[in-house]
């Protein structure tokens, strides 16, 4: 099997995000399908599932969800157990899934940060294929701010179980990313290193791919709140597809 980024990540990445990605799931994504969820059974998928935390989180919040998991690391699915028959290995950007057949399409823990522009917009391309018409996209994403200004120059370190974990974040005024490479040392010495490259576009970028698409933006919000804030560190975004499919690029306010 190849060897991908977050390959060697998954044995670790509970252990140190567990929590946080947990929370941020509940705030985020989970919260919003407990608003929006019918009833009866709905069909989710989860893009860059990693681990499956989100199937995880939206099993106690929306019960009545089955959830797909999709990530191009078929290590991180298999860590997490998801079920052969619920796993997709894929990219987040190019992938395909039976059209019109979800009620969800579903992104958490900033995974959509990892996608350039280009790659986000035939993101939301797919996704908007996938979705049922009147079905929703829902993601959190990280803002500007986190990772142009809070990560532009940050290192950080700590240890858990006996391993240690570095990090060091950097932005790339140039390419207009942030860079960050993960290091695992035990008591050996380094066990493993990967590098991890994010991008941002603002919200008003956002709503144009979207629309392009054919989906309409609902509601942005903060990741703990009802409002937006610019500066905020992460925001929770939920977009519809239209009931009659592609919506047109009018440039009209949703």
């Amino acid at each position: 099997m190849t060897t991908t980024a977050y390959d060697h990540w998954s044995d670790t990445y509970e252990l140190f995000e567990g929590a946080m990605a947990e929370d941020t799931w509940r705030l985020g994504i989970g919260a919003e399908l407990a608003k929006l969820a019918a009833p009866g059974p709905v069909r989710i998928l989860d893009l860059g599932a990693g681990t499956g935390m989100g199937s995880r989180v939206l099993a106690d919040l929306v019960p009545q969800g089955e959830v797909t998991s999709l990530d191009r690391s078929a290590a991180m699915l298999e860590h997490g157990g998801i079920p052969p028959e619920l796993r997709i290995v894929g990219d987040m950007a190019r992938f395909t899934a039976e059209q019109d057949a979800y009620d969800f399409v579903v992104s958490g823990f900033d995974a959509l940060n990892y996608l350039t522009a280009a790659d986000l917009a035939e993101c939301l391309g797919n996704a908007a294929a996938a979705l049922r018409p009147g079905g929703h996209l829902v993601f959190d994403y990280s803002s500007r701010k986190v990772l142009q200004e809070d990560w532009r120059n940050l290192e950080h370190e700590e240890t858990r179980d006996g391993v240690r974990l570095h990090r060091t974040h950097r932005w790339d005024p140039v390419l207009a990313r942030s860079r960050s490479v993960l290091s695992l040392y035990g008591a050996d010495g380094l066990l493993w290193r990967e590098t991890h490259v994010q991008y941002v576009v603002d919200p008003f970028t956002m709503e144009e791919l979207g629309r392009t698409a054919g989906l309409r933006t609902v509601r942005v919000r903060d990741i703990d709140g009802d409002g937006f804030t610019p500066g905020h560190t992460t925001h929770v975004y939920v977009l519809r597809k239209d009931e009659q499919g592609a919506v047109p690029n009018t440039g009209e306010q949703a």
